[in-house]
């Protein structure tokens, strides 16, 4: 036996003619009407967890570090000689700073995919 439930609850909102037209479209289609089609959508969506990373201040940080070592090759292909140690102190420094920046960026979407798998549960 079906208990259907009593509706008692009225939402009221604006479409453009465009968005309207397309409800009933896809309703027609699946052979219901306006209202049925809208529970319908509504009971059968799938949230999408939008993750919260700063990925601008990551290009930023390797970007810098990409701008210090090209001035290094720029004054290398300028003058000639290049300050070896210095040179390869740079280049360390932006491997470790490369392989920090991964790792940080790994934990965080660890992070966001156990909050997007959460979201839908």
């Amino acid at each position: 036996m079906v208990i259907i439930e009593k509706r008692t609850e009225r939402i009221k909102f604006w479409l453009t003619d465009k968005e309207l037209k397309q409800i009933d479209r896809k309703a027609k289609r699946l052979g219901m009407n306006r209202s049925e089609y809208i529970r319908y959508i509504i009971a059968n969506c799938k949230l999408v967890h939008t993750p919260i990373i700063d990925y601008e201040s990551y290009y930023n940080r390797l970007k810098c570090i990409s701008d210090e070592i090209n001035h290094h090759l720029i004054v290398l292909n300028q003058i000639g000689t290049l300050d070896e140690p210095r040179f390869n102190r740079l280049c360390e420094d932006a491997v470790k700073t490369a392989k920090e920046l991964s790792d940080e960026l790994t934990e965080k979407l660890d992070i966001e995919i156990k909050k997007a798998k959460e979201v839908n549960t």
